[in-house]
């Protein structure tokens, strides 16, 4: 029998399994390739439009040949090259002003710690073209110049400090509107000290708006991960920086805690209360702060650099030429997220709980109305076909309640709760798995995030889907697009439970993240709707652009059309109400409507939730060996993985089963594997943080003697003894192990050791430091501490807190909004600009002991190799040990601002 048009078209285009499973696998296809290809680094133009990166390239090899940190030499040659680049910038024009502050100290409280630091910024002033931006409204761009003392600091700050020159350069030679400050800043590191000295300085009062540059990571794309307000987010559109990459959900991860990294931006928000931006790398965290962060072992390398020299000029001309609406005062906190590199999508966040508002009310009830239509149009087709007049409403609300609120049209109950069965076995499953990886191999997401989401998602497709695709008991066959309806009925519940909670969490805690909730539940509603449409236009089998082809169901006799006696015309399977088409015995479905209703609700919601998987996949995989709390990252991963399939779930039972077959293999290969791979390697090694203490003899005056040294290592409990293992300063020696202070999810491992640092400096001796504790009253006293070639020192107070000092030749009083806290500090972080400082400072403890005792102790973060004896670095045989004997799957980095820390105890 030749088949028709209709026919034909419905093969291809027919609610069956294999249109549904082939246009499912495309748009999921479609959506991955897409982010794995546009989250690459793009290429550098030839057109560069002003900057010249073969420059910003050559200076990023000046600035990151070692590391520098504040307390450093090195750090004094990073700084005098920057400053000599700036200088040569400046010759010859009148309009850029260049300082070499030398004078700014500051005092203020951080963390819990007291602080005294002396700034040696270095900063520029362009002036603009408007006389009234001359005193006000300017733009600060801020990096800082300093390394940790573990790391050369190619991203952390190298690359930030060479795109700030090219921006000066820039700017020089286009003069903006708008006055620009740049804050090439010291001792970022070190609590954020350079920015806390800028506010000192005058040229902080000029500035209401900034741009931070920053690098958490080893190279890729840097990402817009902070922003103050919706205002400077306006310099982000594309129509300013050509590829934006940009996350609100970053933000809420740093305003929960989860990430515990700081950066400039805290300070020139919450301390100068002005707006801005914070940019910065994230990807490869396993080589921030190591031997990694260097330029050959950098992702992208001159493309890294590239991109964040666009994305900085691109928003740093929009806001020195802006006219006001980037530094408006009355913009409030924004949502914000880019599609593919290309465009950024920006609105307040009030709107977005206004939105959610009204669609908490107005979705369920207009829904309800379409529930209600298409409930109408039926009976009105029951009574027709029963010979009742068409306008009848004789029993319509038994017959709403029989075929909507009592759900017989779903065919019982299994039919409603096989979805929310699905889902919770979904969730149950994931729970499992993510417990299976927390036991049986917790870091392997360190080194394969990716396969680790594949094993998350392929379980989710196969707990889902097949299970939604089992059958209804008894009930021989079905019709498609009522499962359809149905379970896109139930996602639209699902979806406003979650929009439900999301509008909490934005009232409550201002979290942005969950914008991807509001698109999912309107587009959710709006198939909801079509298909209500689907089954009020479907009762003859066409409209004028679709035709409805269904299932064929066996008729019963109350289904048959009464009275029809068989002809030469009546066909050969009699019509029902279904008024269905059948191709043979074949697999139908209805043409059309299914298509639109899939390209509503699958692609845009994947896409959201693709993007924040693979953001938090890059941002947070690595986060274990720093600390991070490994429940938080797998609950993450499994959670995204589960809302990536769950856009499918209307169309599963239609998806074929050769997918889950494939899924299956795919699930049980990669789970098995990485279930027992080793996590680590050298390309994405395991992280140990060293410190070094040594104990000098009690001395209220003098120099003291070394009374021991003890090695401290800290990393992942399940790998610290392994790596302790390695070096031969540990064996034989008692090793003692506690949770650590400063990250609690990792291990501390001490022990005593023969290998005992030296200073270095212009002294040959092994003199750490001198002190001089003297008490002036019954809660105060006067303590000296210096430190040979060193110019970090501190004093610690084991007994009572300490509630005020003051630091002779130096700042008077804390700096506003960084007041010592009621209960007072336990430390004091003393910084020099200097070498081998004498720091005097009065201290008061608040009264409630007859007695004051605590530790003066200095810090050194320089040495170098003992081949090459003691010279300005000193050296620390118990560091380089660990480079030399450390498996190439792990490295070291540096636990708190000093390599060694040197301490003499006092009691008065």
């Amino acid at each position: 029998m030749k088949m028709t048009l209709v026919q034909k078209i419905s093969s291809v285009f027919a609610f069956r399994t294999l249109p549904t499973t082939v246009l499912a696998s495309l748009i999921y296809l479609a959506i991955f390739i897409s982010l794995l290809v546009t989250d690459g680094l793009p290429a550098v133009p030839k057109n560069r439009k002003g900057l010249d990166l073969d420059q910003a390239y050559l200076d990023l090899h000046k600035i990151a040949q070692r590391p520098h940190p504040y307390n450093s030499h090195a750090n004094d040659a990073v700084r005098s090259y920057i400053l000599k680049r700036v200088h040569d910038i400046a010759a010859g024009h009148r309009h850029i002003h260049v300082v070499d502050d030398m004078v700014s100290n500051g005092s203020w409280s951080s963390k819990a710690c007291g602080v005294y630091f002396e700034g040696t910024n270095i900063l520029v002033k362009i002036d603009g073209t408007e006389k009234e931006y001359t005193e006000h409204g300017g733009v600060l761009f801020s990096a800082h110049y300093d390394s940790v003392s573990t790391a050369p600091g190619a991203t952390d700050d190298g690359m930030g400090v060479a795109t700030l020159l090219q921006l000066i350069e820039f700017f020089v030679k286009n003069r903006p509107k708008r006055t620009a400050v740049f804050n090439i800043n010291n001792g970022e590191e070190d609590s954020l000290n350079g920015a806390h000295a800028f506010l000192a300085h005058p040229w902080s009062n000029i500035t209401d708006t900034f741009l931070n540059l920053e690098g958490a990571a080893s190279g890729g794309r840097p990402i817009l991960f902070r922003a103050t307000s919706s205002a400077p987010l306006l310099s982000f559109l594309n129509t300013h920086v050509p590829h934006p990459h940009a996350s609100v959900l970053s933000q809420d991860a740093f305003a929960r805690g989860v990430i515990r990294s700081g950066t400039d931006y805290e300070v020139y928000s919450a301390g100068a209360d002005i707006a801005g931006l914070d940019l910065a790398f994230y990807k490869g965290r396993s080589k921030y702060h190591t031997k990694f962060d260097a330029i050959p072992y950098t992702v992208g390398q001159t493309r890294a650099l590239w991109a964040m020299m666009e994305a900085a000029r691109g928003s740093g001309v929009a806001l020195v030429n802006d006219d006001g609406p980037m530094h408006s005062k009355t913009s409030s906190s924004a949502v914000y997220f880019d599609l593919f590199g290309a465009a950024l999508i920006l609105f307040p966040l009030t709107s977005l709980f206004t939105f959610n508002t009204v669609l908490l009310v107005v979705g369920p009830v207009v829904l309800i109305l379409f529930l209600v239509c298409e409930a109408a149009i039926r009976h009105n087709r029951r009574n027709g076909e029963n010979g009742s007049a068409p306008g009848s409403h004789d029993n319509f609300w038994g017959y709403f309640w029989n075929s909507v609120i009592s759900l017989r049209w779903l065919s019982g109950f299994w039919r409603w709760s096989k979805f929310w069965f699905a889902i919770l076995v979904t969730a149950g499953l994931q729970v499992l798995l993510a417990l299976s990886f927390l036991k049986l191999n917790t870091f392997i997401i360190h080194s394969s995030p990716y396969l680790v989401f594949l094993s998350f998602f392929t379980l989710a497709y196969l707990s889902l889907v097949l299970i939604l695709q089992l059958p209804i008991p008894f009930q021989k066959a079905s019709v498609p697009e009522l499962q359809k309806q149905t379970i896109l009925l139930q996602t639209y519940f699902l979806t406003w439970v979650l929009l439900l909670l999301a509008t909490i969490a934005i009232s409550k805690a201002g979290v942005g993240g969950v914008y991807f909730v509001t698109g999912w539940n309107v587009l959710v509603f709006l198939a909801c709707c079509i298909g209500c449409v689907e089954g009020m236009v479907g009762a003859e089998g066409t409209t004028p652009f679709l035709v409805l082809v269904r299932e064929f169901t066996p008729p019963t006799e109350e289904e048959q059309v009464a009275g029809e006696e068989p002809t030469e015309n009546t066909p050969l399977i009699p019509r029902t109400r279904h008024d269905v088409h059948v191709l043979g015995q074949e697999e139908t479905g209805a043409i059309g409507w299914w298509i639109l209703q899939m390209f509503i609700v699958v692609p845009a919601p994947v896409i959201l939730v693709s993007h924040i998987a693979l953001i938090t996949l890059s941002s947070m995989s690595q986060t274990l060996s720093d600390g991070s709390s490994a429940v938080i990252v797998y609950a993450a991963v499994a959670s995204l993985a589960c809302l990536t399939i769950l856009p499918i779930a209307p169309f599963s039972f239609k998806l074929h089963r050769f997918v889950a077959y494939i899924f299956g293999v795919i699930f049980i290969l990669v789970t098995l594997y990485f279930w027992f791979a080793f996590p680590f390697s050298q390309e994405e090694p395991l992280k140990a943080y060293f410190l070094q203490n040594v104990s000098l003899s009690p001395a209220q005056t003098g120099a003291g003697q070394v009374l021991q040294a003890v090695t401290t290592l800290t990393g992942a409990s399940d790998y610290i003894m392994k790596l302790i293992s390695y070096l031969p300063s540990a064996s034989g020696q008692d090793i003692s192990c506690n949770s650590s202070q400063a990250r609690l999810s990792l291990l501390s491992c001490s022990w005593k050791t023969d290998l005992i640092p030296l200073p270095g400096g212009n002294h040959t001796s092994d003199i750490w430091l001198q002190t001089n504790v003297t008490r002036l009253g019954t809660s105060s006293a006067r303590i000296s501490v210096q430190g040979q070639n060193t110019r970090s020192c501190r004093i610690y107070s084991d007994t009572n807190p300490i509630i005020r000092y003051n630091i002779h030749e130096g700042s008077v009083g804390m700096q506003p909004r960084y007041e010592i806290p009621e209960g007072g500090i336990k430390e004091l972080r003393l910084w020099s600009r200097t070498w081998d400082r004498n720091f005097t400072v009065d201290v008061e403890w608040i009264d409630n002991s007859p007695d004051m005792g605590g530790r003066v102790a200095c810090e050194w973060n320089e040495y170098e190799s003992g081949s090459i004896g003691v010279g300005t670095g000193g050296q620390i045989p118990a560091l380089e040990e660990m480079l030399m004997f450390l498996p190439k799957w792990a490295v070291v980095t540096k636990m708190t601002d000093g390599l060694v820390e040197v301490s003499s105890e006092f009691l008065l």
